[in-house]
């Protein structure tokens, strides 16, 4: 009887519906967000032909290159070789018949003395093939086609000072909103200043509403006029002031659920108002603090339109800026754009998937007490 029961049981059993519509939102959610992160790390190996013929297929031309055509140019004043120019011995100049031909673009430059004859021979305007140079350098330049895209991506677009820059910014101003963000955190919730605490608030609040695009314009005036355009510290100063408003409101909540006898006690012991802050407050307020720097860093990190206006020469430029600038009116060289783009999202990956837990556990503490 019980077996039977349990059988009747069975075909009336539900079929879980909306759990089924949830795995299948969250798998189609998985594909948006994670293909075009894998589109843009096999097409940052394609040649702009590639791209512009068929931007879904794989590359091909940049890995199977040991058949590659070279055509033998002379030197040009619009050529600058990648060699100490120290050292003088007689070079051949080759470029690729299948990169850029013509406009300079893939130029290698071998010893004349490490080729056999009939090669350290030819003249302007011959042809070889990759394979028929020795192996050290067929190795040498295959290697470094397949990573074309990268080193000149990074090379020609000063990828490195732009990276260093906006690591600046980065940590600078999470920097700077933390510390000023706690420190009127604990004023407002803390202090015994309820109505001043009020229109702090409500300023706060209504700056909360105010994002970098709207206000451009006045603020590129604003700067220029103190003389603050172009330089690191003007754009340092607009980042703190803009994470600013949400900053202050997640320490003001979260110092708020704070115990008043802690601050009581410090005054009682004799502690003045900084030495509560630094040695209680701050320390207490690491869940909250960690959330605003994590999501500031990688905020700020990405940041385009605000350097794009302000910086105009390239010692105070970003690394966004940097990718935008391989963008061109009359053409855009795509391989190195979606290189230089990789190169640029890397960090923030590597950053989120070292410190996934922390931004876990920051979110929750910034939103509740402990």
């Amino acid at each position: 009887m019980d077996y039977q029961s349990h059988i009747v049981q069975g075909k009336h059993r539900k079929i879980p519906v909306g759990k089924i519509v949830s795995y299948v939102v969250f798998t189609i959610w998985i594909f948006l967000t994670v293909f075009p992160l894998v589109w843009m790390t096999w097409s940052s190996f394609k040649t702009n032909e590639e791209l512009t013929l068929d931007s879904m297929s794989f590359p091909r031309e940049l890995f199977d290159n040991i058949n590659d055509e070279y055509i033998v140019i002379k030197q040009e004043l619009n050529i600058m070789p990648d060699y100490d120019p120290a050292d003088t011995r007689p070079r051949l100049i080759i470029e690729s018949a299948v990169i850029g031909y013509s406009r300079r673009m893939m130029l290698w430059y071998p010893l004349k003395e490490e080729l056999p004859p009939e090669l350290a021979n030819l003249k302007p305007g011959d042809g070889l093939r990759l394979n028929q140079l020795p192996p050290h350098i067929q190795s040498q330049i295959s290697w470094l086609t397949i990573w074309y895209n990268f080193t000149q991506s990074f090379m020609r677009g000063g990828l490195a000072a732009k990276a260093l820059n906006s690591l600046m910014y980065s940590v600078l101003g999470s920097m700077s909103i933390v510390l000023l963000s706690l420190m009127m955190g604990f004023g407002l919730s803390k202090m015994k200043f309820r109505r001043l605490s009020g229109v702090i608030n409500a300023t706060v609040g209504f700056g909360y509403l105010i994002n970098i695009t709207s206000v451009i314009i006045p603020l590129y005036l604003l700067m220029s006029a103190v003389g603050l355009t172009d330089t690191h510290v003007g754009v340092i100063l607009v980042y703190t002031a803009f994470g600013l408003p949400m900053a202050v409101m997640l320490t003001t909540q979260f110092i708020r659920g704070l115990p008043d006898s802690l601050v009581e006690s410090a005054f009682i012991d004799g502690a003045g108002t900084m030495r509560t802050f630094f040695q209680i407050i701050v320390p207490m307020s690491i869940p909250v603090a960690a959330t605003i720097a994590i999501f500031n860093v990688l905020g700020i990190w990405n940041e385009f339109l605000l350097v794009l206006i302000v910086a105009s020469t390239e010692g105070t430029k970003s690394l966004p800026v940097g990718v935008y600038s391989f963008s061109g009116l009359t053409s855009t060289q795509l391989g190195w754009q979606l290189a230089a783009m990789f190169m640029a999202l890397l960090p923030v990956v590597i950053f989120y998937f070292v410190f996934n837990k922390q931004i876990a556990k920051g979110v929750v503490g910034g939103a509740i007490k402990g």
